[in-house]
């Protein structure tokens, strides 16, 4: 009988699996919207504040606004940018919910295969932002309920009162947070006494910073 563990490891390099899935998520909003307000997209990118957009669509727009299937839509496309250092480290420890309390770094076949990029919250920005080329890009930072706001007065979007933001189960959930703690620091160490591994992660995340150039020194 197989373990938890390896249950879990088989699922992830399982052929069927997903987990690195890039294709592009953009949402639309609804089509019944007033003549005086703007349409536009929203390039869905993960661990750039996306649940805080996708609250703030659920809460502006209510049930009217969807993922994008078609061609139809061909308005604006936002999306919203994250210093890539700091967004790859949020997604690896959403990756560390997968396996917690194991040592993945230390298992070179999943290494090999995905190291990286585990799955979609540790994407490099650029693999979605070079296809889609969103119009406009807004900086993630701690002013980004000012920056949005602003944002959304300009182009005519509905925004009442102050952005919502919708935080990470981390910052609620205490035991999962001293798991992630524990394992960034262990990750860190390793990275510091592998420069394999540092190399790579350093490459894979260059192309991020064209576009974080863009958006670094925002308003």
């Amino acid at each position: 009988m197989p373990t938890r563990l390896e249950q879990t490891l088989a699922i992830i390099n399982s052929p069927e699996s997903k987990l690195t899935e890039i294709t592009p998520i953009i949402y639309r909003l609804p089509d019944d919207l007033p003549a005086h307000e703007t349409r536009i997209r929203y390039l869905d990118q993960t661990n750039c504040a996306s649940r805080t957009m996708r609250l703030w669509l659920r809460t502006e727009y209510g049930s009217g606004w969807h993922m994008q299937t078609d061609q139809k839509d061909d308005s604006d496309i936002f999306a919203l940018v994250r210093e890539p250092k700091i967004r790859w480290w949020s997604g690896v420890r959403a990756w560390m919910n997968n396996i917690p309390w194991y040592a993945w770094w230390q298992n070179e076949q999943l290494m090999e295969k995905f190291f990286p990029h585990f799955n979609r919250f540790t994407t490099n920005q650029s693999q979605i932002l070079d296809v889609v080329k969103p119009k406009h890009l807004i900086k993630v930072d701690s002013d980004l309920d000012q920056r949005f706001t602003n944002f959304s007065r300009k182009h005519k979007l509905r925004q009442y009162g102050p952005l919502e933001w919708n935080k990470n189960d981390r910052y609620r959930d205490k035991n999962q947070r001293e798991m992630e703690n524990k394992g960034r620091s262990q990750l860190t160490h390793f990275l510091k006494d592998n420069k394999k591994w540092q190399d790579k992660l350093d490459a894979f995340l260059e192309p991020d910073y064209k576009w974080w150039d863009k958006v670094q020194y925002q308003d």
